[in-house]
């Protein structure tokens, strides 16, 4: 398949999965969106994976590559606790499935500042000036305490209030408060290296970083502004498929990549 075609199979994938969940019963739209979502983690963890054994070992991007394909297998544990649920205290599942997803976020965050940090360690230099660079950065910044701060608010509210046991969901949100605001150095390396094949790979996966910060932005409205119904989160949540999607196709992208510079 050719770049453009793996850059647009995310997008291919978003409209399949938000067509089904549409038609879906409503009483059958929860389980079928835990399956999209598992379904685009397995996607995002082979692909991540592939994109890092297209590397020899000690490479600075295969260690990128590798930890946030790692961040994927992690989040997918925290998921496959769920079939052991009725054998476990709730305190206990909670427990577990917050050390996964700390594990998970850790391993994504880790990912991405090596990736963001990729550039500059190659000696280079993002385009624009440092102003403008700082600028975007403080965007980014400013747009996930946004997005994702509210939500990290009314989990610690809620855990504090003892409604329900939100250990996962607390790192959850921490993940992505270190983690979105790369969005701007991994944007950065996708506009400096626009005009050749590297530009799918870092350009794919600074769309799945904002599909995230989209997903966080459609999951704070209902519990925070109250201006919305519950079933939002649902329909946001389709955002996490197309973060899974964005990141598979970003790892399928910089593989073909390797694949084709080592051929040449």
């Amino acid at each position: 398949m050719t770049h453009r075609g793996l850059a647009a199979s995310p997008v291919v994938l978003f409209v399949l999965s938000a067509t089904a969940f549409a038609l879906a019963p409503a009483e059958a739209r929860e389980r079928l969106l835990q399956v999209e979502i598992d379904v685009s983690k397995t996607l995002a963890l082979v692909g991540l994976a592939l994109a890092a054994l297209a590397f020899d070992r000690g490479d600075y991007l295969r260690r990128g590559w590798a930890l946030w394909s790692a961040g994927y297998a992690f989040l997918l544990a925290r998921d496959a606790v769920l079939l052991v649920a009725t054998r476990v205290s709730p305190l206990e599942l909670a427990v577990v499935r917050g050390l996964f997803v700390a594990l998970g976020n850790g391993c994504v965050v880790a990912g991405c500042w090596t990736l963001a940090r990729a550039w500059s360690v190659a000696g280079l230099e993002h385009p624009g000036s440092r102003g403008a660079r700082r600028a975007a950065v403080a965007l980014g910044i400013v747009a996930t305490l946004a997005f994702a701060g509210p939500t990290l608010f009314v989990d610690v509210r809620d855990l504090a209030l003892g409604s329900r046991a939100g250990f996962d969901l607390i790192a959850s949100d921490l993940g992505d408060l270190l983690s979105l605001p790369l969005i701007a150095p991994v944007s950065l390396t996708a506009f400096a290296v626009r005009g050749g094949s590297l530009r799918w790979p870092w350009t794919l996966l600074t769309a799945s970083l904002l599909a995230w910060l989209l997903y966080d932005a459609v999951y704070t409205v209902p519990d925070f502004f109250l201006a919305a119904p519950s079933s939002l989160r649902l329909i946001g949540a389709q955002f996490n498929v197309l973060a899974g999607a964005c990141a598979c196709a970003a790892g399928l992208t910089q593989r073909k990549a390797v694949t084709e510079d080592d051929e040449e």
